[in-house]
């Protein structure tokens, strides 16, 4: 109750009583009523099969070229087809297709001329390195067809299906090593250099 009795109420001036009984009034008739939100939007559905991001390709850099090249999907769609069989990381046989490294380097307009480069090129090396940092030599020489029995290859393919995630979208594959060791995964740059002179 707002007041013990009804005489304190009576002291009150008429005006200031007349607010109160119709500020009362006006509490007494709002109707309680559940809180109305608008509905909430139900969130876009996400497919399951979403489709994974293109692949950009390999960046591929240093002696022979004016400046970096990225050699893109469509370009090394382009390039003949190779296969290898060789052991995966797992030890069971695996067949690879891709194409030819060496083939990705000239792609890219790298001149390898044994004449436009010093020493006809014997010094240099291609450096490849992988989306974590993990990285791998070779001489130019292990991939010029001048030189090597068996090309090396950068795969995007194993057992006719796309690499997985972990080792994709190109792996380098060295059919002639014992070991798994120099075929990288996740290849992303090239670089080509000279070792320093002694």
């Amino acid at each position: 109750m707002l007041f013990p009795d009804l005489t304190a109420a009576r002291r009150l001036p008429r005006f200031r009583l007349g607010c109160l009984l119709a500020c009362l009034s006006a509490v007494l008739a709002i109707p309680v009523t559940a809180q109305t939100t608008a509905p909430a939007k139900a969130p876009a559905p996400v497919s399951a099969e979403a489709p994974a991001p293109a692949a950009a390709g390999v960046l591929v850099s240093g002696a022979g070229l004016a400046k970096p090249v990225r050699v893109t999907d469509a370009q090394l769609a382009k390039l003949p087809r190779l296969q290898a069989t060789r052991a995966g990381h797992d030890g069971t046989p695996r067949t690879y297709s891709g194409v030819d490294l060496y083939a990705v380097l000239l792609a890219a307009g790298a001149d390898l001329a044994p004449a436009q480069l010093p020493g006809k090129g014997m010094a240099h090396y291609v450096q490849v390195g992988a989306a974590d940092g993990y990285q791998a030599v070779f001489a130019l020489a292990e991939l010029s067809p001048d030189f090597a029995p068996s090309p090396v290859l950068l795969a995007d393919r194993c057992d006719g299906q796309p690499l997985p995630a972990a080792a994709g979208p190109y792996q380098i594959i060295v059919p002639a090593d014992k070991k798994m060791g120099r075929c990288v995964r996740q290849v992303q740059t090239l670089r080509i250099a000279a070792a320093p002179r002694p």
